[in-house]
């Protein structure tokens, strides 16, 4: 599954971040982060294929899931954290988590601090977890 990458690319080329930092804002608009997140985690070079592109394969996907020259080092740091919350936690926080949309450690601790407060239920559909909030609980705190 290596793909290629493209000559002009920040890891081909050995710029640095900066110079590549001028975005046009309709680049952050159309930016999914999580479909290079997973083609980042699934990546798996082919047999007999070349390392050392490989390795740029690995970069180029790692750089287009953290866009650095989108993102500011708390925001990359935040992903990767999230990230390792999710793999090391629970499947009803997993579900908190991704149902949520928390972009940062912040919310998150925001978000776990009011959950305490909630009685969530995880329901399984299709293979995936979601997470249900019972109503009559929020009812009751309003």
């Amino acid at each position: 599954m290596a793909t290629n990458v493209p000559p002009d690319s920040p890891v081909r080329s050995g710029q640095s971040v900066s110079l590549i930092s001028q975005v046009k804002h309709g680049e952050r608009q159309n930016y999914n982060p999580e479909f290079w997140h997973v083609k980042f985690r699934g990546f798996s070079p082919s047999e007999g294929s070349n390392w050392i592109q490989d390795l740029r394969s690995i970069s180029e996907l790692c750089y287009q899931w953290l866009r650095p020259d989108l993102n500011s080092k708390e925001e990359i740091l935040d992903q990767l954290v999230l990230e390792q919350f999710l793999i090391c936690m629970p499947p009803e926080q997993q579900a908190l988590v991704k149902e949520s949309g928390v972009k940062s450690c912040k919310d998150l601790e925001k978000l776990l601090r009011d959950r305490k407060r909630h009685n969530w239920s995880i329901i399984y559909s299709q293979g995936q977890a979601h997470l249900l909030r019972h109503p009559s609980v929020g009812k009751a705190e309003a």
